[in-house]
């Protein structure tokens, strides 16, 4: 059994226009010290996945139904008090933009505390020295200092290195990382994506990676789950999916990723539907060179681990 196994997921949200769907039918698996990346365009999902694992979308207007397991107990059936100890404790969940995860009126010392509270009665003391100790291990310099310091009292970097420290807290055992390098420069991108690495096989945590940068998933992950338009549409091992991609929509990405002076760029065309518009049957055949005629009417299954009526030869 998978530490963390998702079944069926399908994520809806009442709207003015009825009811929208974000999230169809996804199912993947995380296993313990493993890497699974999350891939796609913006708007495809992924973080609407990520915030459903935690419970995390307002119920109503969001409708979440599907299986979450952790260790074979399903999160999305959990009374209130046992879904707080997941949250943050078995499942914790690292923001996209740490400046509005974080408080900007509280010191970072203060926040780290208040997550160990909120899971564990132990002393102030006890507390502040804990904290310190994640300072330290993420990488904060002088960290019997600066945990008195404010979010805007330090770099990007930095703050990314607290929602770390805040995260691994109560050392969960799945770490669900939503696009952790956004806005970073490449140098500290480098550095927060070895620092997760790190601690992934020091705790044995599983990790799940949200991201659309192919570079970060190329470096990190174990395995890739593409989405496209609230779908998996291919799942595969990373050296697969770079050199043998089997969607048409995979190897649009990778077309699209830049690759010197002597390979010109080339853009999937159009771009990720509306969820009040999508395509019937393949949902992704109105951008597809490859489509025929069976992909605007009948729905392509996941089979073989490829979405496609049509997949490009391994």
């Amino acid at each position: 059994m998978a530490l963390l196994e998702v079944r069926d997921l399908v994520v809806g949200f009442e709207t003015r226009r009825g009811r929208l769907t974000a999230v169809d039918g996804v199912s993947f698996a995380v296993d313990r010290s493993e890497t699974v990346g999350l891939v796609g365009e913006s708007g495809c999902g992924k973080s609407v996945t990520a915030k459903s694992l935690l419970r995390l979308l307002p119920e109503p207007p969001a409708h979440v139904a599907g299986q979450v397991l952790l260790d074979g107990d399903d999160v999305l059936k959990m009374a209130p008090p046992a879904l707080r100890q997941v949250r943050g404790g078995r499942i914790a969940m690292i923001f996209q933009e740490p400046m509005s995860a974080l408080n900007p009126v509280l010191s970072i010392g203060y926040q780290i505390m208040e997550a160990i509270a909120a899971h564990e009665k132990v002393s102030r003391r006890e507390r502040r020295d804990r904290t310190v100790e994640l300072l330290r291990e993420v990488g904060i310099p002088d960290p019997e200092r600066r945990i008195d310091d404010y979010p805007h009292q330090l770099s990007g970097g930095m703050r990314q290195r607290v929602m770390i420290a805040m995260a691994l807290s109560m050392k969960p055992d799945v770490l669900v990382a939503d696009e952790p390098t956004t806005a970073l420069d490449v140098t500290i991108q480098a550095q927060i994506l070895e620092l997760i690495a790190r601690l992934r096989e020091e705790r044995k945590m599983g990790v799940l990676l949200i991201t659309h940068d192919l570079a970060v998933v190329a470096e990190t992950c174990d395995r890739v789950v593409v989405m496209y338009a609230g779908q998996i549409i291919e799942e595969a091992e990373p050296n697969a999916l770079f050199t043998t991609p089997r969607h048409p929509y995979t190897r649009g990405l990778l077309d699209s990723v830049p690759a010197g002076p002597d390979r010109p760029l080339k853009p999937i065309p159009g771009s990720v539907p509306d969820l009040d518009q999508l395509p019937k049957a393949c949902r992704f055949h109105p951008r597809c060179s490859k489509k025929e005629a069976k992909c605007e009417t009948d729905a392509p299954a996941l089979e073989g681990a490829v979405r496609c009526h049509f997949p490009l030869d391994a």
